[in-house]
């Protein structure tokens, strides 16, 4: 996957996982069960969170998919997302 040119929240420290969205990035630091949540996932998962999130066609559909993730993060069911 070649995410040179996306702009996240900085050098992802895991080289297998992408930059984490801005806007997640946001999120996961205001929604503690949803941080944890994505804490766990392993960098496969954690990678396909954020190219759902990367797929989005405009800033509301961003906006929207960052929303779904938080609440399924927080949940526990973001397996059956991506």
């Amino acid at each position: 996957m070649d995410n040179s040119s996306f702009v996240g929240i900085g050098r992802n420290p895991d080289p297998n996982v992408p930059d984490i969205p801005l806007g997640l990035g946001m999120e996961l630091m205001q929604q503690s069960d949803a941080r944890r949540g994505f804490e766990i996932l392993n960098s496969g998962e954690k990678t396909r969170v954020i190219e759902y999130i990367q797929a989005s066609v405009d800033g509301d559909d961003t906006k929207e998919r960052i929303r779904t993730v938080i609440n399924k993060l927080a949940d526990g069911s973001i397996r059956d997302l991506i």
